[in-house]
């Protein structure tokens, strides 16, 4: 298992929670990020909604160069929902691009911001070479898989 995020603090506190032997803890910057293996499975929660319009393509074509065996990727994110945000975090749209977080102690940051629904993200997938069933919950969530279609890398 590789677990690959550009934040050293955050893989500490993995580390720490999972004490796991079998994770290869990867700092690295995804978008600048080649895998060095294949993988039976990706997974990755709440990411895709802060990845930037330009640079979807370009994030699915490594994760395409990630898939071997069942080649298939697994997601949970955001949905839009007005009522799933802090208090402080106002959404203006279902997609506002980038809006401001502010953290328990007080600093703000931009951060990128888009929403998917799940038949539109399956369209957009199917373009880039997936199969996808994706799915939402009643409130918050959209899930699902999308599986690289045969003769795709």
């Amino acid at each position: 298992m590789t677990a690959v995020d550009a934040s050293p603090e955050v893989l500490d506190i993995n580390r720490a929670r999972t004490r796991a032997g079998n994770v290869e803890y990867v700092e690295a910057d995804l978008f600048a990020w080649q895998p060095s293996t294949r993988y039976d499975a990706v997974f990755f929660s709440f990411w895709l909604s802060h990845v930037p319009e330009d640079l979807v393509a370009s994030f699915w074509s490594t994760v395409a160069n990630a898939l071997a065996g069942q080649r298939a990727a697994y997601l949970i994110d955001s949905a839009f929902d007005p009522t799933s945000t802090a208090k402080d975090h106002v959404l203006s749209s279902p997609n506002p691009g980038v809006v401001t977080r502010k953290l328990n102690d007080g600093r703000e940051f931009k951060i990128v911001k888009l929403f998917y629904e799940p038949k539109a993200l399956t369209a957009r997938l199917d373009a880039l070479g997936f199969a996808a069933e994706l799915r939402q919950t009643p409130h918050y969530f959209i899930y699902g898989e999308a599986c690289l279609r045969p003769n795709v890398s």
